[in-house]
């Protein structure tokens, strides 16, 4: 009576667990250099169970081992298994990851026996890794030997990138601006972007110029800043200054000449003649008096203080 009770309670306790468990899915994101730990669904039956763990990626198989103990597959030296009995914790770790470490995990539990064999649990883990970028800003001459400022972001992954220009804290037109589309590579898949911006042949006053950077693997954006005083040359801005300074003093000088002449030409008096008023007559002195000759000679002839004798004919 015993064994068939036995073998029905077998039978039932393999029928809950042998079905197929859906697997799990997570994504993880690591910087490079990080570990990652790859977690593995684990339900523990009994001490008669032998059960496996397999970690593989896109199929491709890492490594396994056979109830927790044995290594069934020659596992890289970056990948350790960890079992925590206390807590039935299973993982694998993988040690100082690498961009090309970015892919689809899974870490499977499978019952080998007793039979039936079947999967006790699947977890599928998408790993990301990132790599930081560097932000950095120097001056450099155009053809023409115009100024412009050029911003690099070095050896960041993955391609995907932000970039703004500002100038004192202000968003600039991206028209004055030139990125280059085409994201170099180095030899370890790292992305490399320029961009460049456009300066005026003179800034007299001092210009604050930020590039702002956005990436996947920052917490916070990245921005570094250059005054416009490090792309000129201060002799050239120095004489432009002066030759300014002068002009402008020598156009106040004209300016204040002008004003005072047509000050001066409004204080001057009017004629009396156009305010209507006819001026006194001036009589000249007996002495200043000229009388001309009566016989067509025309000549002055000056006048004498005696009386003049009219001659009867």
């Amino acid at each position: 009576m015993c064994l068939p009770l036995a073998c029905c309670g077998w039978m039932l306790l393999t029928s809950i667990f042998a079905f197929d468990y859906k697997p799990e899915t997570t994504t993880l994101h690591y910087h490079q250099g990080d570990s990652a730990n790859l977690r593995c669904k684990y339900y523990p039956l009994n001490d008669t169970d032998i059960i496996t763990v397999g970690l593989k990626e896109n199929n491709n198989e890492l490594c396994a081992y056979m109830n927790m103990k044995s290594e069934m597959s020659q596992c890289d030296d970056r990948i350790r298994f960890i079992w925590i009995p206390e807590t039935n914790e299973i993982f694998f770790e993988l040690l100082n990851l690498q961009i090309n470490d970015s892919g689809t995990y899974s870490c499977a539990v499978t019952r080998l026996a007793p039979p039936p064999q079947k999967i006790l649990g699947v977890i599928i883990s998408q790993v990301n890794v990132f790599v930081r970028p560097i932000l950095c800003m120097s001056c450099v001459k155009r053809p023409n030997g115009l100024p412009s400022i050029i911003c690099s972001v070095e050896g960041f992954y993955p391609a995907a990138l932000e970039l703004q220009w500002m100038r004192d804290g202000e968003i600039i037109n991206s028209s004055y601006s030139h990125k280059d589309e085409n994201y170099s590579t180095n030899a370890f898949g790292l992305f490399t972007q320029k961009s460049y911006l456009e300066l005026p042949p003179h800034l007299f006053n001092e210009t604050i110029f930020s590039c702002w950077v956005n990436h996947s693997s920052l917490k916070k954006p990245l921005i570094d800043n250059l005054s416009s005083t490090a792309c000129y040359d201060q002799r050239a801005v120095t004489l432009t200054q002066t030759v300014a300074s002068v002009v402008f003093a020598w156009l106040f000088v004209f300016v204040i000449i002008v004003v005072r002449c047509k000050c001066k030409r409004r204080a001057q008096p009017q004629s009396s003649v156009e305010d209507g008023v006819m001026p006194e007559p001036v009589f000249p002195t007996v002495l200043q008096s000229v009388v001309y000759s009566a016989l067509g000679d025309h000549h002055p002839v000056p006048c004498s203080r005696s009386p003049i004798v009219s001659s009867h004919l």
